[in-house]
């Protein structure tokens, strides 16, 4: 059964996503809404879900949404910045979940973009890395592509388009366990593929038993 994004029922139910995040937030209105793209169904069915409750009269406006691409599969990137129109592309990153050169929720995506007043921006592979030991740093077992998320929120703070007082939901779309190797790679061997991990923190062996484990975590007593 076909259930990528093209698949109404799974926009439909993907719509959620923008229910919940107002919920969680008391339905105090974010700014930005910050996603990673692939096939571009999540970004297409947050727009849509916020613009129903914007008809429904439960919000008065909507946050903006930001999609980020990988630099080596980003037509929505590319047709956004242009001509609005798909040209597909031969995907090339790391970042597997988002390893999509033509997507299939394109036209919801951009309307999406344009019914929020929204952006598309590109991130490296290196910036995604970078951007994963953040987010392994912080506990969250997430895969490459959910953390383009990250790294795109930096460059829209750095280039201005974020602003420090803005308020932003990342959302991070998928488990570690679905690119493991990239964790390995990334901390214990301090390289993937091309890319120098910078910000590697490989794991500490200690003995078996409490002082050791506690003079690990806390160094300074």
């Amino acid at each position: 059964y076909l259930l990528n994004s093209v698949n109404p029922f799974r926009i439909e139910g993907q719509k959620a996503i923008a229910f919940e995040i107002l919920q969680d937030l008391d339905w105090e209105l974010p700014d930005w809404i910050v996603l990673p793209g692939g096939n571009l169904g999540n970004s297409s069915a947050v727009g849509k879900g916020l613009q129903e409750l914007k008809a429904l009269g439960l919000i008065q406006k909507t946050p903006r949404l930001a999609v980020v691409q990988a630099a080596g599969a980003s037509p929505l990137v590319r047709a956004w910045s242009s001509d609005q129109i798909l040209h597909p592309v031969e995907a090339k990153t790391l970042a597997t979940a988002i390893k999509i050169g033509n997507p299939v929720s394109f036209p919801k995506c951009l309307r999406a973009l344009s019914e929020s007043d929204g952006v598309a921006v590109a991130v490296s592979d290196e910036m995604i890395l970078h951007a994963k030991a953040l987010v392994d740093g912080c506990g969250i077992g997430a895969e490459p592509a959910s953390c383009a998320t990250v790294a795109g929120i930096r460059m829209l703070k750095e280039t201005g388009v974020i602003k420090k007082t803005d308020s932003v939901v990342g959302v991070l779309t998928g488990h570690v366990l679905k690119d493991p190797e990239v964790v390995v790679d990334y901390h214990l061997h301090a390289k993937v593929g091309t890319i120098s991990a910078k910000s590697a923190n490989p794991p500490l062996k200690v003995a078996a038993d409490i002082p050791s484990i506690e003079s690990a975590l806390f160094p300074e007593g």
